[in-house]
């Protein structure tokens, strides 16, 4: 099995980051393969960082990186360029996709420059105004693009490293940049594959969703133009 990393930004996880690095590490220990684990704080202002800095110390596998802004798609960047392995896997630090992910996604990351774990082909247990956002979200992207794809969260989500570097410019500062590398794949005629998850999140959002549904449909709306 090939090397990987595994990408985990953060904003304000005091409460889970310790016990869910923890249990990751765990799991991924019993994969028998080398890893890392880049987790990036964005614009934290809770004690994240001071224990993000505590696992860097305690794990010689984990990476640690704060920036000063909030902004997932910076953190993303981060990872990406402090990668030092070829598959770059991202999660969300509550850890509420099913792990097996890690390892098929890893596996189809051989041939496929992005693997997108979706909660709709799968299975998902998540509020009903996320849901009646995403499945808006994902029937424009399906008009403007001719796209089969099923779920743009940044959860779930796996990248060939030099795919992405090639890229980098379509990583926005915040949350449009998987939908920016899938159309990127698709324009270049690269293979990006999709598989069914299993998502539990009935956690509040860590963002705030009328602000966070303004600006991906106005970056959407951006990307849609500049195809045309």
């Amino acid at each position: 099995m090939r090397p990987f990393c595994i990408n985990i930004p953060i904003y304000n996880e005091e409460a889970i980051l310790v016990k869910n690095i923890e249990r990751l590490i765990d799991f991924l220990d019993k994969l028998k393969t080398d890893y890392e684990i880049i987790i990036v704080s964005n614009g934290s202002t809770d004690k994240s960082i001071l224990l993000g800095e505590g696992l860097q110390d305690k794990h010689s596998r984990v990476k640690f990186f704060s920036l000063p802004k909030k902004g997932v798609g910076r953190a993303f960047r981060t990872a990406v360029e402090a990668a030092k392995y070829g598959h770059i896997i991202s999660l969300d630090a509550d850890l509420s996709v099913d792990l097996s992910f890690i390892k098929e996604a890893n596996t189809l990351l051989e041939n496929n420059v992005m693997v997108i774990g979706s909660k709709i082909m799968g299975s998902q247990k998540r509020s009903f105004m996320r849901k009646i956002g995403s499945g808006i979200y994902i029937y424009f992207t399906k008009l403007f693009f001719r796209v089969s794809l099923h779920d743009f969260s940044i959860g779930a989500k796996g990248f060939q490293r030099g795919f992405v570097l090639k890229n980098i410019e379509a990583i926005d500062q915040h949350t449009s940049y998987v939908l920016n590398l899938a159309h990127a794949a698709t324009r270049e005629g690269e293979k990006v594959t999709e598989i069914p998850i299993k998502c539990i999140d009935l956690r509040r959002s860590r963002f705030n969703l009328l602000t966070e549904a303004l600006y991906r449909f106005s970056m959407l709306f951006k990307l849609a133009l500049r195809k045309k």
